[in-house]
């Protein structure tokens, strides 16, 4: 299938699912009421926060370069899987001043610490006080384009952004029922050739692809100094991460990305008897579960900023499919990752050894609560990660 037709029936399956949401809310008054109403309160919350925003910061239209705001929703994977997209407009307008909008700053300059981005913005903003705004997480949205600048500043960017804009017009009700949608969209985007990184560049209109690189150049005086400060310059070790990361509520039990800790005590003893001499590092934040069985435990004991350093340095990372792995993924560091409820196809690099459940899996996105509760109700024993052995992945 060439890409033309992947983006022909890409669209197409977009527009059945908005016909199917639309049909099924016509016959119900009662649904096609609560339906407005959820879409008249994001209206008129928007419209209000405009309003303030004009009160208190008044509109300043462009002027000199093109001015360019991307604007990340979601986690740090989130904004490391972006890396990619602001690589893409950096080379396509040299000139433009990029600005990146999203709530961490923290996160921000961990993943954009070379000077990709021009500057930093927590939000809110005004749409027009930029040229090209793009905002979105697996679905991305022009939500504003200043056409007569970009005809001046960068008429080669009109096609990109009337290709984005035609794709994106099939795909209108996933971003306003968003996340609601967001694991149809990614069976449509695999079905039809595409992933969770691919989607960014059909929704802009950038020729992006899910294993494009996009490092981050880390400072090898910073990497010494991260590497002496944890004790680590000149040893061999490796990684590992629980899956957990501090949005991620751990109130009721273990969340369904992550693997057992029995299963992972069997791998490090796996692992330490075939390599002695290589260290086990455990990375993680607040909420991650910090084991006795590593040789080196640094949970919630690292800055983010260290992260990129201790992933680019060690010899492999073992991990849930979770933020980390898309962030080891603009480092140097091969990884081996788990997929339970997250689908292989639509999130996994081809450069990892991607090991998905035998046995149920793929159900991200169906219900809000799907990373903390299976949706079938099956006991932890019997949940999808569970039917991966520390053999297979020591192995």
């Amino acid at each position: 299938m060439n890409r033309q037709t992947d983006f022909t029936s890409f669209k197409l399956a977009g527009l059945r699912v908005q016909a199917a949401t639309q049909a099924g809310a016509q016959r119900s008054g009662l649904v096609r009421a609560a339906l407005y109403a959820s879409y008249l309160r994001k209206t008129c919350k928007n419209h209000i926060q405009q309003t303030f925003r004009r009160l208190f910061c008044p509109i300043k239209p462009p002027t000199g370069p093109l001015q360019v705001l991307v604007h990340i929703r979601g986690g740090i994977g989130d904004v490391a899987m972006s890396r990619v997209l602001v690589l893409k407009l950096r080379q396509l307008l040299p000139l433009a001043q990029i600005t990146f909008a999203y709530d961490s700053k923290a996160v921000t300059d961990a993943i954009f610490s070379d000077g990709l981005i021009d500057s930093y913005l927590r939000p809110p903003y005004h749409c027009q006080n930029y040229d090209i705004v793009l905002s979105g997480c697996h679905f991305l949205m022009y939500d504003f384009y200043n056409r007569p600048r970009i005809e001046k500043l960068a008429p080669h960017f009109l096609p990109i952004l009337e290709a984005g804009l035609d794709v994106q017009s099939c795909f209108k009700l996933f971003a306003r029922y968003s996340p609601h949608l967001d694991g149809a969209l990614a069976e449509i985007a695999v079905a039809h050739g595409g992933s969770r990184i691919t989607n960014l560049g059909w929704f802009s209109g950038l020729d992006i692809h899910q294993n494009d690189p996009a490092p981050i150049s880390l400072d090898p005086k910073t990497a010494r100094a991260v590497l002496d400060h944890f004790g680590l310059n000149g040893k061999k070790y490796i990684t590992i991460h629980d899956g957990i990361n501090l949005q991620t509520d751990t109130s009721r039990g273990i969340p369904t990305r992550c693997w057992p800790e029995d299963r992972w005590q069997e791998f490090c003893q796996l692992f330490k008897t075939a390599f002695p001499d290589i260290l086990i590092v455990q990375l993680g934040g607040a909420k991650s579960r910090p084991f006795k069985f590593v040789d080196v435990s640094l949970v919630d004991k690292t800055a983010l900023s260290d992260l990129p350093y201790l992933l680019d340095n060690a010899q492999l990372h073992i991990d849930g499919e979770s933020g980390m792995v898309h962030l080891a993924h603009l480092t140097r560091v091969l990884c081996v990752v788990l997929f339970g409820p997250s689908k292989a196809a639509y999130l996994g690099y081809q450069r990892n050894c991607n090991i998905s459940a035998p046995d149920c899996g793929g159900c991200m996105n169906i219900r809000p609560d799907w990373m903390t509760h299976c949706l079938l109700q099956k006991p932890r024993e019997q949940q999808c990660l569970m039917h991966i052995s520390a053999q297979e992945v020591a192995t």
